[in-house]
């Protein structure tokens, strides 16, 4: 049979083809199927390597470990015979009469071969999760090491830090004195800090460590849940990283996530940075990371016709279903105006918000929705963090005052994680503001109909009650950490706008000073100022933005009649 007919050869047959036992005509067959189809090379070179984790299994497991036996195997042939010779004609001897010598000898050939069966198929499900761990790990590596090595951000989260690091860069933010205590635990624990997220990196790490347990699990994928991950969880009974567990996309074997847990409870949360820039264009290398912004394009005029051509109305009606869906926080969607349409764009969007978009904005007049893979190009570079400013009192100083004030080192790293987390959300909403703010601004809105107007002042006034909810919550629990620490209120701030669009730029203004402030109390990242002035100084913060965000809700409450 030519190869170009023949079928995929099952893996019975490749394994014999592997071990030389074919007849010559279908090993020759197999041959030209296997250079002709990629399929079938690559479960080749899988069973090779998973027959080869089993030789080395047992040469490094069940011959170094396991005792030897007390004595040499009996010889059987020589206990049958006299076994015969004592009870004269038995039924084993009339067997032999009549069936032959050579029928016994197969029976005892096939009953040593099921044994041996058996028993591997015994040793092969005990190891069935380490068998398939480390060879899912060697194709993720070999399809990591097949795409061309290109510099990528990274998001690492522990308790309370977060980092954007850029990978694959020479003199990234190697010496940012952020990640000094985190490069020291990766070394300590034998896991590479070269590049973490990484199915190498795991794999290296997983090699040393003597006494392990995998286990294997297909879960949905954290970026796409739509989608699946295969992930490989690791439990270490030594060394100072006690579980990893590393998340594998199912498609294309691309790390996605990985944890990695110590002894001494703390834990690294990793994830891909897809979008690692910051208010002046640079991935910061330590802080509590917002959303990135995005400088919004200044609408149509009202007065642009309908018909052909997208109008005001319809770009309000597409910013509001994607509100709706809450599109509008973070997300990578851009809404632009181009050639007579709304277009919907947006870069890396997960395959989920991409349909919750299409059913939320396809049935809307003149919209024309695009979505795109990341680029391979090279993140921005992670400058160096500065050194901390000197002052009267440490940063770790006044930590440690914190920590007495909350009750441990455990209950500030909850306030930190809650605070952080606030302070994201305050951001979100702060971007999402400044954003219709600047693409309707005061002077398009005074042209825009009663009911666009009345669209446009909801959509902000949605975003100012959720500021105020973040505002209020992050204020009560800094207020009385803050009063500890020995912070005192400076003057008042007294604003007389008429139009909610400045104030949004002056809440994200106070809100980028609040996010920053916080960070550094809580030594997330350096100070840019005398240390013993941060509480003062976030108090003062936090008192300004709250006129800020009362003032914008006063504007834009309806009137009342």
């Amino acid at each position: 049979m030519s190869s170009l007919v023949m079928q995929h050869p099952e893996d019975g047959l490749l394994l014999r083809y592997i071990d030389g036992e074919l007849p010559a005509r279908k090993g020759r067959q197999v041959h030209r199927h296997l250079e002709a189809c990629w399929q079938c090379r690559t479960e080749l070179e899988e069973l090779q390597g998973t027959v080869a984790d089993c030789v080395r299994y047992r040469k490094n497991v069940l011959e170094a470990h396991l005792p030897l036996p007390p004595n040499p195997w009996p010889d059987l042939y020589r206990e049958f015979a006299r076994i015969d010779s004592q009870s004269g004609d038995s039924w084993m001897a009339r067997l032999i009469q009549s069936t032959g010598s050579a029928m016994v000898r197969q029976w005892a050939i096939t009953a040593a071969v099921l044994l041996a069966v058996a028993a591997t198929l015994w040793y092969g499900f005990r190891e069935t999760p380490a068998v398939q761990a480390a060879a899912l790990l060697k194709r993720a590596v070999s399809a990591a090491d097949a795409l061309p090595p290109a510099p990528h951000a990274l998001q690492i989260r522990t308790r309370t830090q977060k980092l954007i690091r850029t990978v694959g860069k020479p003199g990234a933010s190697a010496a940012a004195a952020a990640e000094a205590p985190l490069r020291q635990r990766f070394a300590a624990a034998h896991y590479s800090w070269e590049d973490p997220l990484s199915a190498r990196s795991y794999q290296s790490w997983r090699d040393t460590v003597p006494r392990k347990q995998d286990q294997i699990a297909t879960v949905p994928d954290p970026q796409s849940p739509i989608d699946n991950c295969y992930e490989i969880r690791t439990f270490a009974e030594d060394g100072d990283l006690a579980v990893a567990s590393l998340m594998l996309r199912t498609t294309d074997l691309r790390p996605v996530f990985e944890r990695l847990e110590f002894r001494d409870q703390e834990w690294v949360e990793l994830t891909e940075f897809t979008e690692a820039t910051t208010l002046d264009g640079s991935a910061p290398a330590a802080m509590n990371v917002g959303s990135p912004e995005r400088r919004a394009v200044p609408s149509r005029p009202a007065a642009a016709p309908s018909g052909p051509t997208a109008s005001i109305s319809e770009e309000l009606q597409v910013l509001s279903a994607l509100h709706e869906i809450g599109a509008d926080l973070g997300d990578p969607v851009d809404v632009t105006l181009k050639g007579g349409h709304v277009l919907v764009s947006g870069v890396g969007v997960s395959s989920q918000l991409q349909r919750r978009i299409h059913d939320a904005v396809d049935p809307l007049p003149h919209v024309q929705v695009e979505f795109s893979e990341p680029s391979a190009a090279a993140a921005p570079e992670a400058p160096a963090l500065s050194a901390p400013a000197s002052g009267g009192v440490s940063p770790a100083a006044m930590q440690a005052r914190m920590e007495r004030q909350l009750g441990g080192h455990a209950e500030f790293e909850k306030f930190s994680s809650q605070v952080l987390d606030r302070s994201e959300s305050l951001m979100a909403r702060a971007y999402a503001l400044r954003a219709l703010a600047q693409r309707f601004p005061a002077g398009s809105e005074s042209a825009m109909s009663p009911g666009d107007r009345e669209l446009l002042r909801r959509m902000a006034a949605d975003h100012a009650s959720a500021l105020d909810r973040e505002f209020t919550a992050i204020q009560q629990s800094w207020r009385p950490v803050l009063a500890s620490l020995g912070a005192v209120t400076g003057d008042s701030y007294q604003t007389d706008h008429r139009a909610w669009q400045p104030v949004a730029e002056e809440v994200l203004r106070v809100s980028r000073r609040v996010e920053v402030l916080t960070s550094a109390l809580l030594g997330v990242a350096p100070a840019d100022g005398p240390p013993a002035r941060i509480p003062s100084e976030l108090l003062g913060a936090l008192s300004d933005l709250r006129v800020r965000i009362e003032d914008c809700r006063t504007i834009l409450s309806p009137p009342r009649n």
